[in-house]
């Protein structure tokens, strides 16, 4: 059934209680002290102490079931002859299970000891499960607050003082809305968040004007009152991480419309410069009233002016030619015109649309461009091949590399940024493996719709 340690200083009583034990079925270990009975709990582990209130010794039984109280989780019953009430009620504080008035007949005995056993039993059952509770709840990584119909906090889990840096009593029965300030992420106003079911994005003021962001929602519980169970999740990575893409986004956009600008000057320049002074120019030789030849060479110097700014906007040879000969020609001239080594293997492209050209058309620009300014290379290789879904295409390096963040973030250089905003034109995937000192590989995926 259970072992019993029985703790009598009368040797006959001591007995007699062990006999009526042992005839329930009941394992008995006795000892006649409470200093004894202190030992022996710590040593047998008992499932319960019969312990006598008031014994003949330096240890009286009330004060070793508080010694034993502080260390070990055993059910205690008192046995007493004493019936007053300041002893009663100072035994009260030990937490007994019960007590066995002397004189006591077998049945009385045993009947109290079986009740205190399945009661000890049930309750370490239940804490065994409120212990496995607290486990999975403190194991889910939203923070968890139960609230009453008032907004009073009555629950909280461990994620909640990690989040808030808040200990778990200054958050205990105060109402929500007063300890912790929510503020909707758009508007910045305050949020009531007592009654409402769900609100995604929302500030959460720290002390010290920290601030996390939030995702929560919330379950209506009947227990013994009416509770609400309110799920907050930390979204703050998740936002920050947006912000910066947003920011990032914003700067290529920035860096795109300057780009733009720079184009647009360096069309009134050419058009300024060349086409302008030529065109001023035959207009001084139809009023002088010069030959044909003449009049027929400038407007042949027009037409070559003419040609180099539009083949700065949109080259002829794209409405011509496939894609791979188009920029085989800038790789040829590339390689011609610096000290860097260009080559250019291409394979497998079908026919593109006029957006596809122009926009890889572009990119090869940019990159041959920043390989000729930065990379301090002494060769470079651009590939190009097609597949059923997609365009692949690298450009690589040996020269000096770069940290893509000192690029991408710096709007100062329009190149990388010009390559990144054209990939997400083309919905492209583009990765730059890059390191100072290591060279540059550049892979766009371009998908053919």
């Amino acid at each position: 059934m259970g072992k019993i340690l029985v703790a009598e200083d009368s040797l006959i009583v001591n007995q007699h209680i062990k006999h009526a034990l042992e005839s329930g079925s009941h394992e008995v270990v006795s000892v006649y002290s409470g200093k004894e009975a202190v030992k022996m709990a710590s040593e047998q582990t008992p499932d319960l102490i019969l312990m006598d209130i008031m014994m003949e010794t330096n240890s009286d039984g009330i004060d070793a079931a508080f010694e034993i109280k502080q260390n070990l989780d055993i059910p205690i019953i008192f046995l007493t002859a004493l019936t007053d009430e300041p002893t009663i009620e100072k035994a009260k504080f030990s937490l007994p299970y019960g007590y066995v008035v002397k004189p006591f007949n077998e049945a009385e005995l045993l009947s109290n000891i079986d009740v205190a056993l399945y009661k000890a039993q049930a309750e370490k059952k239940i804490k065994e499960n409120s212990e496995l509770f607290q486990a999975i709840i403190n194991s889910i990584d939203k923070a968890i607050f139960l609230l009453d119909e008032e907004g009073i906090i009555r629950y909280t889990n461990s994620i909640v003082e990690h989040i808030t840096a808040r200990p778990f009593e200054q958050l205990m029965n105060q109402n929500i809305n007063q300890v912790l300030d929510f503020k909707d992420y758009e508007s910045g106003q305050t949020v009531n968040v007592v009654g409402k079911e769900e609100v995604s994005e929302f500030e959460l003021l720290l002390d010290g004007n920290e601030r996390i962001y939030g995702d929560f929602y919330s379950h209506n519980v009947s227990l013994d009152e009416e509770y609400t169970l309110f799920f907050f999740k930390d979204i703050s990575e998740r936002v920050r991480i947006r912000e910066v893409n947003e920011e990032m986004k914003n700067r290529r956009l920035l860096s795109f419309i300057e780009g733009q600008e720079k184009e647009r000057e360096r069309i009134a320049r050419d058009l300024h410069d060349g086409v302008g002074q030529i065109a001023n120019m035959i207009k001084l030789a139809v009023k002088k009233g010069d030959s044909k030849e003449v009049l027929t060479d400038m407007l042949d110097q027009f037409l070559d002016e003419m040609r180099k700014v539009t083949d700065g906007l949109l080259p002829s040879l794209l409405s011509d030619f496939p894609i791979d000969v188009c920029i085989k020609k800038i790789v040829d001239q590339a390689d011609k015109t610096s000290e860097i080594q260009f080559s250019f293997q291409a394979g497998d492209l079908p026919d593109l649309d006029m957006k596809l050209k122009v926009n890889i058309y572009r990119i090869t620009q940019e990159n041959i461009s920043n390989i000729i300014k930065h990379s301090q290379a002494n060769n470079a290789s651009i590939q190009l091949y097609g597949f059923d879904d997609h365009i692949q295409m690298t450009i690589e390096d040996d020269g000096v590399g770069f940290e893509v963040g000192d690029y991408t973030m710096d709007t100062t250089h329009h190149g990388i940024q010009n390559i990144l905003f054209r990939s997400q034109v083309l919905k492209a995937e583009c990765n730059i493996d890059t390191q100072k000192g290591k060279g540059t590989f550049i892979s766009l995926k371009i998908p053919i719709e």
